[in-house]
């Protein structure tokens, strides 16, 4: 029985929430898009809640986040062809969702975050303890079968549907309900692009390019080099923009992943006669740098791109930027009122009229690029986003305080106390003692405390997630925290005791019959170390039925004609009349 060791919370966090994040990749080496968009996240939500971030190892976000971290496997999922049951039952069969639950049970969150297109394993573990799931996109999807399939599934387990562009949230609005889904874009914190350094990073870059001052940079970023990020493409516009504008200079900023598509689009700068314009650098991790340096941004993207984090720093920074029409670009052009810089996808002839249009153009290059600085403010800025986010929260923040209710103890249905109770779907063994659920650390604890198979209780996982969590038991030591608070117990001698409230109470027996006969196990008692033993306070030995003395005759005399035996003569007739003939028997003379 795998249990997670972290320390276990026995009572509320005073926090309003706690939620749990699933990051799986968490940044090993850099931050992929989704999790940059989850650590602006948590950022906003560590201010107002609990936050648990979950990772298969520590890496850059877990570092940057300055979260609790817990390392857990997430391994991603994928449905079998063939299957029998339902995908609800094969995925809960599946080993990881076990474990998840279980790593649940532990943690208690009020709500589970996951991200991204595949995190089905802990959205499914989630829901099978009845913890809300809120699930984000940040991708497009454009598999049609893999988007009905992932669409199904973020359905039925995600009770909040966030996505960062209508173009992500698009293949889900025919599936979900429309309450289920929320907009919310990324954001970009002020500090983090330093604008009051861009000049000072400008002249930096420029002086170690070198480029002059006078000479207008057309600039292409992307963290990794891949060809659907369009290189290709601005290659092909950019001969064709400097073959016409001799004091314009290219720079090229990105990491290599595709060597033979990175050569290809070279050769094909450095046959055009013009290489000696173009630049090339690493675009992290000094993003905001580099990008200071540009005048004009261009993003031909060649696929449906949800959100380009590119574009707005662009705009942030006061640049000007020209996108192809690609899923969210044209979502954003539109809403900074740049609609007008959007080409066609794929058509390198009206990317390079929008470049000249905006080179060529009579207005202060500034000017467009101020205004556009405006309204990326308006539509993206930090007050935006936090706008969504609160709207958001107060959903998110009712539905928790529903399962709090539920949580009270005049709420919880009625499980028998001192017993072992499993979930369905869950390997962890829990001991429900004082409104408490208390997991077995190992199977060696639960046979060292003398349990069995047969004590096993099975209920649904929602139901004992209702319990709260207490302490985990454990052997080694068995000390008063590690150990149930009832259970018989011996040491080296033969006197068996009932531990309950603290105390040890002795039982006047000592062989196993003698404890049979009062209806007591004797391959429960379990063997303690005698100082454990004798370090508990001694209590008054119990006595069973056939241990009470009779009272003296003297003494069961003493309470004829006492208020007793006129209660017993008014409420009880047959005993009223013994006790009336007694009297008048000892009347008599």
């Amino acid at each position: 029985m795998e249990q997670d060791s972290g320390t276990l919370r026995a009572e509320r966090s005073p926090a309003p929430l706690r939620i749990m994040l699933f990051a799986p990749n968490g940044g090993r080496q850099a931050l992929t898009g989704m999790e940059k968009y989850m650590l602006t996240l948590i950022r906003e939500l560590k201010e107002q809640a609990e936050c648990l971030l979950v990772v298969d190892e520590p890496g850059v976000l877990a570092a940057e986040a300055g979260l609790p971290v817990i390392a857990h496997q997430v391994p991603p999922y994928h449905l079998p062809a063939e299957h029998e049951e339902s995908p609800d039952t094969v995925i809960r069969r599946h080993p990881a969702c076990g474990s998840l639950v279980n790593l649940l049970h532990m943690r208690q969150p009020d709500i589970v975050l996951v991200g991204g297109p595949h995190p089905v394993l802990p959205a499914s573990a989630a829901k099978t303890l009845g913890i809300p799931v809120l699930w984000l996109l940040t991708e497009t999807v454009t598999d049609p079968a893999w988007t009905s399939q992932i669409g199904q599934w973020i359905e039925s387990y995600a009770d909040w549907i966030v996505g960062v562009s209508d173009a992500s949230l698009a293949p889900l609005r025919t599936k979900a309900s429309e309450r289920k889904i929320f907009l919310l874009p990324p954001t970009r914190r002020g500090e983090e692009l330093n604008p009051d350094l861009h000049p000072v990073y400008r002249h930096k870059l420029r002086s170690v390019l070198p480029v002059e001052e006078e000479h207008r940079i057309v600039g292409f970023a992307a963290p990794r080099l891949k060809p659907e990020m369009g290189l290709s493409w601005f290659a092909a516009m950019a001969v064709q923009v400097a073959a016409v504008h001799p004091d314009v200079r290219f720079l090229v900023a990105g990491s290599v992943c595709d060597e033979a598509h990175y050569r290809s689009c070279r050769r094909l700068i450095e046959e055009s006669g013009y290489g000696s314009r173009f630049h090339y650098v690493e675009l992290e991790p000094h993003r905001e740098q580099v990008l200071a340096a540009m005048d004009l941004i261009v993003v031909p993207s060649l696929f449906a791109e949800s959100f380009s984090m590119t574009a707005l720093d662009g705009w942030l920074l006061g640049k000007n930027v020209i996108t192809y029409r690609s899923g969210g670009l044209e979502e954003m052009m539109t809403a900074t009122g740049n609609s007008g810089l959007l080409a066609p996808q794929g058509d390198v002839e009206a990317l390079t009229d929008c470049v000249l249009k905006c080179l060529e153009s009579g207005e202060q290059p500034g000017s467009r690029a101020e205004a556009s600085r405006r309204s990326a403010e308006a539509a993206y800025g930090e007050e935006a986003y936090r706008k969504r986010l609160a709207k958001l929260m107060a959903n998110v923040c009712n539905r928790a305080l529903v399962l709090r209710r539920r949580r009270k103890p005049s709420s919880r249905p009625m499980l028998r106390s001192n017993a072992v109770y499993k979930g369905k779907w869950s390997p962890a063994l829990f001991l429900l003692e004082r409104g408490m659920k208390r997991p077995f650390a190992s199977a060696e604890a639960f046979r060292f405390y003398r349990y069995r198979g047969d004590d096993i209780r099975v209920v649904p996982d929602a139901v004992l997630n209702l319990f709260p969590t207490g302490r985990i038991l454990r052997h080694d030591p068995p000390s008063p925290p590690n150990r149930p608070s009832v259970m018989l117990a011996k040491g080296r001698g033969r006197l068996v005791y009932l531990l309950t409230g603290g105390r040890r109470l002795p039982l006047p027996v000592v062989s196993q019959a003698a404890l049979r006969q009062r209806g007591l196990d004797p391959t429960r008692v379990v063997l303690l170390p005698s100082d454990e033993l004798h370090a508990m306070p001694l209590g008054k030995a119990l006595q069973g039925p056939g241990d009470r003395r009779r009272s003296p005759k003297g003494q069961r005399r003493r309470y004829l004609g006492s208020k007793q035996a006129g209660w017993a003569i008014d409420h009880n007739p047959v005993r009223g009349r013994r006790l009336k003939s007694r009297k008048h028997s000892r009347a008599r003379p």
